[in-house]
């Protein structure tokens, strides 16, 4: 037991259940658990297990981390602020929303929750904050981590998630772990205020409104098989896209079924072509040749096509190729058209966009870079994309953070067009979009770190990598071995804009391996990328 822990098991206000957890936890544990340190934003919020403990998702961290956050809100806005606060599908985000409503309460801040409390869609609720003038929001969600951890994302004024210096402000008034058990609050239940369901329809609306060429009276009954991961769009998604004509959307019946326990869903990352296992079966039952999953907080789409009696998993690099040249090539533009993309998703793009004259900006990973760059431009350029290797992407300024209903809508456009040419999507790759812009391979490999240090274990992997002298890998000299600071990772830069780049992950146990690779043609490229990847996996067991 260290210090904190005891006053844990010795507080009145901890369950016994809670306490009998705390007892039977080893040293390692008690120290993660029972952290003096405040836990700090990631990459997207703060993610971690639920439990007891400061370093633990539970009804006295979350009190604290909104306590901190009203004081940021009250720092931009002390007259009449009003935020909005959305959950996911996970066990207790219900109750947790509530506690953090209550605590801004108590600092006089009004609070509007969706209908009856019900779980929303993260991109709804950033919709929301623009459409009604928050002054910023809140989702409880730990987006695709493993069921047994939340997390707390939160907004700004303008519906993109918070910047560090805004991440700052809130943990800097955060209360102390040591006293979170006996921070007291005065709730005002008047200041908490619901929202009707007409915002979803807005929403639908102005979304729809985004599209280029679609046709919604046309009657479009070809099968579509979704997946929700049992997550906020599990209804929400075949009625979007039911409202485009698209009559035929076959939901996964086991998986469109809003479960804290994700009871048929082992991988509920749509990134993993595992969590399309049922899915498939769908697919080969209706006869499909699309289909469409999201994660739980539904910001996130994937996209898989038959593609010669095959599945094809198309990742978020080739989504976001397919979306900047469809857009471009079909899209009147009032103002200079722009990409916003990341330092570790492809490189292809500057092709496209020097070919129809658009900007490129690229951001640090976190969607939270995309949506601020985006209000900085909001009065002088026209969006085209925005998107990140990991298949969140945005196709409008409706909101200010990844949207996988306006993802499935373009991507369903695009998949409508090209099905009418008897082209799928990766022909549209292969045959009209490499030929043109070049040819180009590449993805990113995961590494999970198991240790409880896993933090500092990656920050010697970064630091072993980083004092190689001259690496070669397949036998291409590194011309640059450097870190870059906005990227948060290192980078090998080789010729013909060819790079790999290592980062750890901000929110998970994750040490991830970028890649952008070119070839002559489409098979040197993925014979390259493969050979690049070989390599590294030897060198990542050095």
């Amino acid at each position: 037991m260290n210090a904190i822990s005891n006053l844990w098991i010795k507080s009145s206000k901890i369950s016994t259940l809670s306490k009998e957890y705390i007892i039977k936890m080893n040293k390692k544990e008690i120290e993660d658990a029972f952290n003096p340190n405040k836990m700090k934003f990631g990459t997207a919020g703060i993610r971690q297990i639920m439990g007891p403990g400061t370093n633990r998702m539970n009804a006295f961290t979350y009190q604290q981390i909104s306590h901190g956050y009203a004081q940021y809100i009250l720092s931009k806005n002390s007259e009449n602020p009003k935020v909005v606060i959305g959950h996911d599908n996970r066990t207790n985000a219900d109750m947790f929303s509530i506690i953090c409503a209550r605590v801004l309460t108590s600092f006089g801040i009004e609070v509007y929750l969706f209908n009856n409390n019900k779980l929303i869609p993260t991109p709804i609720v950033s919709y929301a904050i623009n459409h009604y003038g928050f002054d910023g929001g809140i989702v409880v969600t730990a987006s695709h981590n493993p069921k047994n951890y939340l997390g707390f994302k939160a907004y700004n004024e303008t519906g993109a998630q918070i910047l560090p210096d805004e991440a700052k402000i809130i943990e800097q008034n955060m209360p102390q772990s040591e006293t979170i058990l006996n921070n007291e609050y005065k709730y005002n239940q008047d200041l908490i205020q619901y929202l009707s369901d007409s915002v979803i329809k807005d929403y639908f609306i102005d979304a729809r409104s985004c599209l280029i060429h679609t046709d919604i009276s046309k009657r479009k009954e070809y099968p579509i098989v979704f997946t929700a991961h049992h997550g906020t769009a599990s209804q929400l998604m075949p009625q979007f896209l039911s409202s485009l004509g698209y009559l035929n959307v076959v939901s996964v019946k086991q998986q469109c079924v809003p479960d804290a326990n994700f009871t048929f869903s082992k991988c509920s990352n749509p990134e993993d072509p595992s969590s399309f296992e049922l899915s498939e079966k769908y697919a080969f039952r209706v006869g499909a040749d699309i289909m469409l999953g999201v994660d739980p907080d539904a910001d996130r789409l994937a996209v898989a096509i038959k593609h010669n009696g095959a599945w094809r998993y198309l990742t978020g690099n080739e989504m976001g190729i397919i979306f900047a040249h469809y857009v471009l090539t079909n899209k009147d533009f009032q103002k200079k058209p722009y990409i916003v993309s990341t330092y570790v998703s492809t490189y292809l793009i500057d092709s496209i966009a020097r070919t129809h004259n658009a900007l490129i900006n690229r951001v640090g990973t976190g969607f939270k870079w995309h949506g601020n760059l985006i209000n900085e431009k909001i009065n002088t350029g026209e969006l085209v994309v925005a998107f990140e290797e990991a298949i969140g992407s945005l196709n409008s300024t409706i909101n200010r953070d990844k949207d996988s209903f306006q993802a499935a809508a373009l991507a369903l456009e695009i998949y409508d067009l090209y099905k009418e040419k008897s082209m799928t999507l990766v022909d549209l790759l292969e045959k009209e979009i490499y030929p043109k812009y070049g040819y180009w391979a590449g993805g990113t490999i995961s590494y999970t770190f198991q240790s409880m240090n896993w933090q500092n274990d990656m920050d010697e992997k970064l630091s072993q990598l980083a004092s190689i002298k001259n690496p070669e890998v397949g036998g291409i000299k590194v011309l640059s071995n450097r870190w870059n600071s906005e990227a948060e990772a290192l980078e090998w830069n080789m010729e013909s804009g060819m790079w790999i780049k290592f980062r750890k992950s901000g929110t998970e146990p994750k040490f991830k391996i970028y890649y952008n690779v070119y070839g002559n043609d489409l098979e040197e490229a993925q014979s390259t990328y493969e050979i690049f990847k070989k390599e590294i996996s030897n060198l990542m067991r050095m």
